[in-house]
């Protein structure tokens, strides 16, 4: 099997599990909010620079501080254009096999009715990054009275980060103490 097959392979994965998470989105809440989150409407330097020192979950020997801040300011990038309703902007983040398979006018739908916190400035704040092989997730938080969290999928192309899919968190101690 060709690099490249296995490649497309798994972001249709992504893309599937993505796709299907979309009818499942999971508002999570956690005891503590992370002390300063970032809005799109700031700068995007200065956002992407206090964003990085704010994790929800600091787990910072998974991702060295400048591929983390890298791939913070891929998503916060993306994050910025949805907001401005810049959906062809936001959609250039996203990873040529994303493109491939997502259409400009699906990629607006999708977000819409799917992710419509990403079109209100909702606060956002960056926590867990991890990256195995060429593939990266870091967790991001929306909001803060109702949090929602997702996990980007990125993947590294080209000498480029790009952002290959997002899916809701699951936080594991709150959907425990939910069931309780």
């Amino acid at each position: 099997m060709s690099v490249r097959y296995e490649h497309r392979q798994r972001a249709s994965l992504r893309f599937l599990i993505a796709t299907a998470a979309l009818a499942l989105i999971v508002s999570s809440s956690c005891s503590s909010a992370p002390s300063q989150t970032t809005t799109p409407s700031e700068t995007t330097q200065e956002s992407v620079s206090l964003s990085s020192s704010t994790s929800v979950v600091d787990d910072r020997s998974s991702c060295a501080n400048n591929t983390r801040d890298n791939l913070q300011k891929r998503i916060f990038s993306q994050i910025s254009a949805l907001n401005r309703g810049a959906f062809d902007e936001a959609r250039k983040f996203a990873s040529p096999s994303f493109r491939q398979n997502v259409g400009p006018s699906e990629f607006q739908s999708m977000i819409q009715s799917g992710f419509p916190f990403l079109l209100t400035g909702e606060p956002a704040a960056f926590g867990r990054c991890r990256i195995v092989g060429d593939t990266a997730t870091v967790e991001v938080r929306f909001g803060q009275n109702t949090p929602t969290s997702l996990v980007y999928f990125l993947i590294w192309w080209d000498d480029q980060w790009w952002i290959d899919g997002a899916s809701p968190a699951v936080d594991s101690l709150t959907d425990k103490v939910a069931s309780s």
